[in-house]
């Protein structure tokens, strides 16, 4: 039985560099989903889940060698998508060069005034890129991590200003809050937006534990910026005292879904449930898997910026 690092490497060496046959611009969500589906413990559903994938989706670009390395005019290049495989090649090479953590320290806060941008698709698919390189650093995972970094440096594009970062005595549980936050407004609303709230949310809140105070508060107060522009005209769910816990069985609906927004909400939903112990994960997990929230829901997110 091959051992649950190999399911997944071999995972993302035929999604990761898939893609949506131009024009169309949904994002690639293959990759996220397989991690998801392996930190939920499905990963015996991998394979197939893969399988049905793969079939709609046709090769993407691959990574060249940029001209540009070490000190250069990075924020001239960002959000142009005909650089994207410079970018990742430009990527490949700073973690072989210096390591993923130091990669991760220095690009995401440069990276996180766009975290909204591709309705956060960038922060997202970099954060399971992480986690899964944390978990397990090798050829296949180091590639996906520059390949979604390389999509959010061409995704990029600036969200809702943020005047001044409070400090905060814990990014990663700030995180989590707003996504709780975020998870009681799907609640009541549940649409492809409101739901990227919850997963852009606690993206942020897996990034937050490689970053300096300073930055992670910075991420933090970007996070807030763009929830307040979200959901400045949604009623939050109201307290529930009939919810008692988690559910497994809306993580064993999701994974037999082939939904990637059901699999990765309700992936975030249980890390968030865990951590803040809010009902509104609860909630908005269970409703993912009553609505059905698929790709053909997910249209034209690359235009979406704030």
């Amino acid at each position: 039985m091959r051992s649950t690092i190999a399911v997944l490497d071999d995972a993302l060496d035929r999604v990761s560099a898939l893609d949506f046959a131009v024009p169309n611009p949904f994002v690639n969500h293959g990759p996220m989903a397989c991690e998801a589906l392996d930190a939920l413990g499905f990963d015996a559903l991998i394979d197939e889940w893969v399988r049905r994938y793969e079939a709609s989706m046709g090769k993407a670009v691959q990574p060249v060698t940029p001209q540009w390395h070490g000190d250069f005019e990075w924020n001239d290049l960002l959000g142009n998508h005909r650089l994207l495989p410079e970018w990742m090649g430009y990527f490949d090479r700073s973690i072989a060069d210096d390591g993923w953590p130091l990669v991760i320290e220095v690009w995401v806060p440069r990276l996180m005034p766009g975290l909204v941008a591709a309705l956060f698709h960038g922060v997202i698919r970099t954060a399971h890129a992480v986690r899964a390189i944390e978990h397990a650093d090798t050829p296949a995972r180091t590639a996906e991590l520059a390949r979604a970094l390389g999509n959010w440096a061409v995704w990029f594009g600036p969200g809702q200003p943020v005047i001044e970062a409070e400090m905060v005595d814990d990014a990663q549980h700030a995180a989590a809050e707003a996504a709780a936050d975020g998870a009681r407004c799907y609640a009541t609303a549940p649409t492809i937006f409101n739901l990227h709230g919850i997963t852009g949310a606690m993206a942020v809140q897996i990034l937050a534990s490689h970053l300096p105070p300073a930055d992670g508060a910075v991420a933090v107060a970007q996070l807030r910026a763009e929830h307040e522009n979200l959901y400045r005209d949604v009623t939050r769910m109201a307290d529930d005292q009939n919810i008692r816990g988690w559910e497994d069985s809306v993580a064993v609906a999701a994974s037999e879904s082939h939904y990637p927004h059901q699999i990765k909400l309700v992936e975030a939903c249980y890390r968030g449930f865990e951590i803040t112990g809010d009902a509104g994960f609860v909630v908005a997990a269970k409703r993912v898997t009553s609505t059905g929230q698929n790709e053909g829901s997910h249209a034209r997110s690359h235009d979406v910026t704030t």
